[in-house]
């Protein structure tokens, strides 16, 4: 689908193509992005979809989004529109991201970016095939503050890696919650284990060589709570904990042979004040970034690559790469503990 450009004037200058929206749901998360998406020079949310058009159309009046369907597959159809957000549940990020791309859509789909490795090759093949543009959104890569802490570990300020740790939990008291049912691919290591295997990926700079987990199923066949080690290789562990059944936490460590880092809120500083604790030779240096939007950055970034063809920061490779070892820690689980290596 092209986008096109108009003239400004009688002039040689152009005006910056507009990029139409989509939104395929009425998900929580659907309020935070939208309002992103308008908040950026050159994008805009024309239409949000249901499976219920009433829904849709209080969604839609409530975001102020003039148009509202009644079905997804209506919004797909609508030509205007040239790039569509999935945040539906875990089980649909594959079937619609292919019927969108189908439908010559660009398309930004929610964290974890499938059920397994294979479900995600499938969703990249199509969209290499296609020419279109796929991203996953995983919102936290776009800090400033995380770009920072990548650069201190690949600089080596913090000497060799030797540990990285991460905690991301909270007390889930919804039972109605999709997050808790198996089939729509509910539990804490999609919805919160998926960022603490990024960013130790990211911050190593490799793939483990080797994972080994331990969950605790709730009622519904979810994992309410996982602990998790990795093995990198070259004296590199990396170990996290996630859960539902247990308070907030949401910290990341890693430990050099010079210096340890710690990050406050890595992956939900929602508009928060963020920092980096640097502690080497029992000295602490604190350095604190202002709040910002990081869904607004990913909206930025993907209107680039889209439309000025700019390279992605994240090829997506990497959704692969990360839905491999969680397919292995899922794998590790299930076998009791089993230690799974990877090639």
């Amino acid at each position: 689908m092209d986008i096109l450009s108009s003239k400004a004037g009688s002039g040689n200058l152009f005006r910056k193509p507009e990029m139409n929206w989509g939104i395929l749901g009425t998900a929580r998360i659907a309020e935070q992005v939208i309002p992103a998406i308008k908040s950026t020079k050159h994008n805009h949310v024309v239409a949000v979809s249901s499976r219920d058009l009433t829904r849709a159309r209080q969604f839609a009046d409530s975001m102020q989004v003039p148009v509202a369907y009644g079905s997804y597959e209506e919004l797909l159809a609508d030509t205007t529109i040239h790039a569509v957000y999935i945040p539906l549940t875990n089980n649909e990020h594959k079937p619609w991201t292919i019927k969108a791309l189908q439908a010559g859509k660009h398309v930004l789909v929610e964290k974890p970016f499938a059920l397994d490795a294979n479900e995600a090759q499938e969703m990249i093949g199509l969209s290499v095939e296609k020419s279109l543009v796929l991203m996953e959104t995983f919102n936290y890569r776009y800090h400033s503050r995380t770009k920072k802490a990548l650069e201190i570990i690949k600089k080596g300020e913090l000497g060799k890696l030797r540990f990285l740790y991460c905690s991301f939990s909270f007390p889930l008291e919804n039972p109605d919650d999709f997050r808790l049912v198996p089939t729509m691919g509910g539990g804490a290591l999609y919805d919160l284990g998926c960022y603490c295997v990024d960013f130790q990926r990211l911050a190593v700079g490799r793939e483990p060589e080797a994972v080994q987990a331990r969950y605790h199923l709730g009622g519904s066949g979810v994992d309410l709570q996982m602990q998790v080690a990795l093995d990198f290789g070259n004296q590199i562990f990396g170990s996290f904990d996630v859960a539902f059944n247990a308070a907030f936490q949401n910290i990341a460590r890693v430990t050099g042979t010079g210096a340890v880092m710690t990050l406050d809120w890595p992956f939900s500083a929602k508009g928060k004040k963020v920092s980096i604790f640097t502690e080497k030779e029992q000295e602490i240096l604190k350095v604190t970034y202002r709040p910002e939007d990081t869904f607004k950055n990913l909206i930025d970034h993907f209107y680039g690559v889209v439309i000025k063809k700019e390279i992605p920061l994240y090829p997506l490779a990497e959704s692969v790469k990360n839905m491999a070892v969680i397919d292995a820690i899922f794998q590790s689980a299930i076998d009791n503990g089993k230690l799974i290596e990877l090639n």
